[in-house]
């Protein structure tokens, strides 16, 4: 790709020049305010500094402590990743969780390490500049490599040829003071501006690399003044030269007079003092397809990536929780300050006559302890202590003025959504149920709101980081991330061609901080509601379940049950007949198989016995008995009349009654 395209017509170096100024003045109106948050953010405000010349100075480190809580509540985690597959991709099962797969690690604590960039951005947002810059991309290091003889006499290699020796995959957070905004630009819809740019400090040895710098530039030493709170660093100058520039991202159509795509991104590189630009091409991020549209293996989107939680009608500067909340912070610093001074003044003071003691006695009196003996001169005390030694009166505070301490963190409690239960301290004007309920919606709600832009934000950079990977990673380089079997899954997917792309989600909750009891009940509970349903598959449930429980499921968890052959169903009833007659053998071997033990003398005896029965009749020529004439029962039983058993039973003879 090439590296010096002509600028447009109508932006040429002097045009972008004139920009990247304009901005600058457009930015500057905003560095005292931050650099302020952030000296209150660490104890050391100016407010500290003036009073500390005449007296101490109270600081309720407000900066402090509602930052680091309310991150915590906005972004806890780096969230789980749902992927969706649209257009060709939809339903593509094996390629989604491969690509699922190989974005955790990429994104996780041992490649990008994202999380720790998330949670600086989101403290730019609550602190310094209530925006928090970040800039994606891909860095190989490449080394020109010979080919051997026989290989390039085959590929017909002549000249070395590039090959990547180092990969990186990144996210970077920088200073707001670093960001430069369109000075026309008034939204924080920040992939719909016309640019966006950053201000960059290298080393001259690796700019060398990277640009196209004249023999004789010899970089600079002078501090870097585009940092916060720059007047507090150190005076000297830096110990190595460095290059300072500006790399800037825009729209080529709003530029460029030709059939330009919309979303098409060109990268220009400015050096300080230099007249010409290190660098000028389209991004190596995208790729415009034959047909004109832009491959799915493309970053849509610019790569400086800002995150701004709130918006603000009209302007692309958006003020900080810190900046809303500093005429309060400084009043209740300032009454803190001043209850300390009114302790100070109405300690006890007492007046006395010079002339009633002498200097070791006032001296002893001074020294004295608690329980101490301090004798004086004989007869004062009878004239009175009162004559001699009174109390000075004391000024006495109106309650109204101790109460202003909890209108005003009230309102910082207001305006941040961030109350005592929020913080983890309890309120002491505490009120009903109900009324903490109402409240506690209230916060919650607008908390809601504030992680849901984080995660949008978030899930916007997942997509981008998914171009990157998507665009260079190769199926080879994938196995080393997620292994050879989803690695050749993931490596039949055709990332260039393939008319689809993924849509983003996260687990509801997984970027928040959740009670562990509550996620284990909840992970019951879906078990218990949904592990009988048929279109369910119920071993990713155990395996939460037991996640949850602190057990690792690969050790207790089956995901294929062997499988489970039918019991036979055979029942067997013999007669004594069965072990003597044709059937006997097969009867014997079944008995002997069962465990039924039967004597070769038993069976003998009882083929004899039916040898001699048919003998003598008894049986016929198969064995079987032959049926033998019933013998006569003799005469019936003569039944009892039913006259006589009724006389018995009512004790009355049967007949008609005589008078």
């Amino acid at each position: 790709m090439a590296n010096d395209l002509p600028l447009p017509k109508d932006a040429p170096l002097a045009f972008w020049r004139a920009e990247i100024d304009r901005a600058d003045i457009a930015q500057r109106a905003f560095h005292g305010a931050w650099d302020e948050n952030v000296q209150w953010y660490a104890g050391r405000s100016p407010d500290a500094v003036a009073f500390s010349r005449t007296s101490d100075f109270v600081n309720v480190n407000v900066d402090f402590y509602q930052t680091e809580q309310k991150l915590a509540a906005l972004f806890y985690d780096t969230p789980e990743l749902q992927l969706t597959g649209t257009g060709a991709l939809t339903g593509a099962a094996p390629i989604i969780a491969a690509h699922k797969a190989l974005l955790s690690a990429i994104l996780g604590d041992s490649h990008m390490d994202v999380l720790p960039v998330v949670h600086t951005a989101i403290k730019d947002c609550l602190t310094v500049s209530g925006t928090g810059p970040v800039i994606l991309g891909y860095q190989p290091t490449v080394r020109l490599v010979t080919p051997p003889a026989e290989m390039g006499q085959m590929l017909d290699l002549r000249q070395p040829i590039p090959v990547p020796i180092h990969e990186r995959y990144y996210a970077d957070r920088f200073s707001p003071k670093k960001l430069l905004i369109p000075a026309d630009l008034h939204s924080t819809d920040w992939d719909k501006a016309q640019w966006l740019a950053m201000r960059f400090r290298m080393p001259i040895a690796m700019a060398r690399r990277e640009f196209r710098l004249p023999a004789t530039f010899t970089g600079t030493t002078v501090r870097d003044e585009h940092v916060l709170d720059a007047a507090q660093r150190a005076e000297e100058a830096a110990t190595q030269p460095y290059v300072d520039g500006q790399v800037i991202w825009y729209r080529a159509a709003f530029f460029d007079e030709g059939d330009v795509h919309p979303e098409q991104y060109r990268e220009l590189v400015l050096i300080d003092t230099l007249e010409a630009p290190a660098r000028h091409r389209d991004s190596p991020h995208q790729t415009i397809g034959p047909q004109g549209r832009m491959t799915g293996h493309s970053l849509i989107g610019n790569p400086i990536h800002p995150l701004t939680i709130r918006t603000m009608p009209d302007s692309a500067y958006v003020p900080s929780d810190s900046l809303m909340t500093r005429p309060l912070v400084r009043e209740l610093c300032k009454f803190r300050t001043q209850m300390v001074q009114e302790r100070d003044a109405n300690r006890s003071r007492v007046l006395y006559d010079v002339t009633a003691f002498p200097p070791e006695v006032l001296t002893a009196i001074e020294e004295g302890t608690l329980g101490s003996l301090i004798g004086v001169e004989g007869g004062k005390l009878a004239q009175g202590i009162q004559s001699i030694m009174a109390e000075v009166v004391k000024g006495t505070g109106a309650r109204q003025a101790y109460i202003a301490n909890d209108y005003i963190q009230r309102d910082i409690e207001k305006t941040l959504a961030m109350g005592g239960p929020q913080v983890g301290q309890s309120d002491m004007n505490e009120g009903s149920a109900t009324q903490t309920a109402i409240m506690d919606r209230s916060s919650q709600a607008r908390q809601a709101h504030e992680q849901r832009q984080v995660l949008r934000w978030y899930l916007r950079l997942v997509d981008k980081v998914s171009a990157l990977v998507c665009r260079y990673m190769t199926p080879q380089m994938a196995a080393a991330y997620i292994g050879d079997e989803m690695a050749q899954a993931w490596g039949q997917w055709d990332k260039e061609t393939t008319d689809g792309r993924f849509a983003f989600s996260a687990r509801p909750d997984s970027q928040i901080r959740l009670d562990a009891a509550a996620e284990r009940k909840f992970a019951l509970d879906v078990y218990n509601f949904t592990s009988n349903d048929p279109n369910v598959n119920r071993v990713p449930l155990i395996q939460n379940l037991h996640i949850k429980a602190g057990l690792d499921p690969t050790k207790t968890v089956v995901e294929q049950l062997p499988e489970k052959k039918p019991e036979p169903n055979v029942g067997f009833a013999f007669k004594g007949d069965d072990f003597v007659g044709p059937q006997a053998p097969i009867v014997l071997e079944i008995c002997q198989q069962l465990g039924i033990a039967i004597s070769p003398e038993a069976t003998q005896a009882a083929s004899q016995d039916v040898a001699m029965q048919m003998l003598t009749g008894l049986r016929d020529g198969n064995g079987k008995v032959i049926p033998q004439p019933a013998e006569h029962g003799g005469p019936a039983q003569k039944a009892r009349p039913l006259s006589k058993q009724q006389g018995e039973q009512s004790g009355e003879r049967p007949g008609p009654k005589t008078p």
